[in-house]
């Protein structure tokens, strides 16, 4: 799709995203108003006076007024703020002091706990500024987030779309209680006198009945309006913490089950439903139906990736400044970063063709690799070297492993990395393009031992593929 369909369909969404919104949310509630005046004064007089309609007119900057500060109305009066921070409050530990473990094929990175690197008085302490300070910001940042979101959204994920739908439907009914509460109490005004303006008059009610009736009509409407109102602000409260990347605790098994869901899809066995000619003659049908399933997924999970690898980011500013106010010593603020923004995707790593103790050298190794990969051009040239020689060590004693547990007659013998790299491409471990890639750090590798002082001519590009194919090895090796 060309840059210009691009923008096109983003600023189509956009305008529909508006149109629903103002139409559904805001214009037809008092264009629902206007008729029942109209319909009303009718039924008495025998004259419907359809040159109400412009009192439309004076409605159209309160109306766009609605529409500018609907943000806030959804997030205060929604109760999205109260939610998000409820949230936050209730799983403060879980979201600041506790690593995120997320276990997916019965593979978990275990994490050190907050007590063993704070003190109890330290932790009291830290709890108590991110329930006073960091909380109340994050909630701030939280509506900034979503008053952006509000005017710019793409309606590129189901959610979005529901999300949008949802608002629509918190405005229209909100809007819609209000004008129905202001009629309730005009009933009972009129009861009792008479309202003439120069263009609007409404008659004294005298029929007690007819008081009776149009109350018990206004009420009732008036019920399922605020019933409307608050089940689509619990919607909303549920769908924007999924759109917005705002800190938000969601729990590891809805985590899961995303991920979960993306695994049963692009593993479905088809082998096991037809015989393989049939398999090859489905082929295509088989690959649309993965890509249709796959589709709405992998966006959900995607977005869900991002989202909260931007809303760690912002929340660390103000984690930090905390740490720093209450003097949190430099090492221990540095595990306490690493933890508040742990990865569970990426660094899982746990294996059944390694030992604990192997799994929690590499996870190390792995570890100060990927801090230095992701400032790699302002690192020095001995630490991008050092960074090398370990993913070079680590990616030698995944492959041994990996081998030997194939193969147990392996350990005997003494295999150099030249023919652990053939031995896994015979068994399809490896692409052909990841043996290229390994042979030419081999080469790298043998340069800086034979030839001191030579300097190291790596990108960071090349050690993120490194690192993938450490894990990408692993995987491979368990489906073994």
């Amino acid at each position: 799709m060309t840059y210009q369909a691009l923008t096109s369909s983003k600023s189509g969404a956009n305008i529909w995203n508006m149109l629903l919104r103002v139409l559904f949310g805001l214009i037809l509630p008092f264009l629902i108003e206007i008729f029942l005046y109209i319909i009303y004064t009718g039924l008495r007089t025998q004259d419907y006076q359809f040159s109400s309609l412009l009192l439309f007119i004076f409605l159209i900057i309160p109306i766009i007024f609605l529409y500018i500060i609907s943000p806030r109305l959804v997030f205060f009066f929604g109760g999205v703020k109260k939610h998000i921070t409820n949230n936050l409050k209730t799983n403060l530990e879980n979201i600041f002091l506790k690593p995120r473990r997320l276990k997916i094929r019965d593979k978990a990175v275990p994490l050190e706990d907050m007590e063993h690197i704070l003190k109890d008085k330290e932790i009291k302490l830290l709890k108590n500024k991110i329930e006073t300070k960091v909380i109340p910001d994050l909630v701030k940042e939280a509506r900034k987030q979503y008053s952006q979101n509000f005017i710019d959204r793409s309606h590129s994920s189901r959610n979005q779309r529901l999300l949008t739908y949802n608002e629509s439907l918190f405005l229209f009914s909100g809007v819609t209680s209000a004008l129905l509460f202001m009629n309730l109490i005009l009933v009972i005004i009129l009861r009792g006198t008479s309202i003439k303006l120069d263009f609007i008059e409404l008659d004294q009610i005298t029929n007690s009945v007819n008081v009776l009736i149009f109350s018990l009509i206004f009420g009732l409407l008036l019920f399922f309006g605020l019933f409307l109102f608050f089940t689509s602000s619990r919607t909303l409260c549920r769908l924007i913490p999924r759109i917005v990347p705002i800190i938000y605790y969601e729990p590891e098994i809805e985590r899961e089950r995303r991920l979960i869901q993306i695994l049963s899809i692009a593993e479905f066995p088809i082998s096991n439903l037809f015989v393989r000619r049939t398999q090859r003659e489905l082929s295509g049908v088989i690959y649309e139906a993965k890509k249709s399933l796959l589709l709405s997924k992998m966006v959900e999970t995607i977005s869900w990736y991002y989202r909260d690898g931007m809303a760690k980011s912002i929340a660390w500013k103000l984690y930090k400044e905390v740490l720093e106010e209450i003097k949190i010593p430099e090492e221990a603020k540095e595990q306490i970063e690493k933890q508040f923004k742990y990865d569970p995707l990426l660094q899982i790593i746990s294996s059944k063709i390694l030992t604990s103790e192997e799994e929690q050298a590499i996870k190390a190794d792995l570890d100060y690799i990927q801090e230095k990969i992701s400032k790699w051009a302002k690192i020095r040239s001995e630490e991008q070297t050092l960074s090398f020689l370990l993913i070079y060590r680590t990616l030698e004693t995944v492959f041994r492993k990996t081998l030997i547990n194939l193969n147990p007659e392996l350990e005997k013998e003494d295999v150099n990395f030249i023919r652990l790299i053939d031995i896994l491409e015979k068994n399809r471990l490896i692409t052909k393009d990841a043996v290229s890639l390994l042979h030419e750090i081999r080469f790298k590798r043998n340069v800086l031992f034979h030839e001191p002082g030579k300097s190291l001519d790596i990108g960071k590009k090349t050690m993120d593929q490194l690192l993938y194919l450490i894990k990408e090895i692993i995987d491979k090796a368990e489906e073994k």
